[in-house]
């Protein structure tokens, strides 16, 4: 394992790092974790805790270089 693996926390700090390393902003970012972009913004300002799966999954993708696929937003029907 390398030391990114054991890294299971993250700051709002790396966070943007991270969304910067993929070329993501707030609202992308929102839809690859399939979270609001309410939660990404109180990720950024550190209102909330980076949940382990969050940090570990970006994490992986900027260490292998991974090119996130981001789905578009649609309007949900009701």
């Amino acid at each position: 394992m390398t030391n990114w693996q054991y890294q299971r926390t993250m700051t709002p700090g790396q966070f943007v790092i991270a969304m910067n390393a993929l070329d993501l902003d707030q609202a992308k970012t929102a839809r690859l974790l399939g979270i609001s972009e309410r939660t990404t913004r109180r990720y950024v300002r550190g209102e909330t805790a980076i949940p382990a799966a969050h940090a570990l999954l970006l994490r992986a993708m900027v260490r292998f270089k991974v090119t996130p696929i981001v789905p578009a937003w649609t309007r949900e029907q009701n």
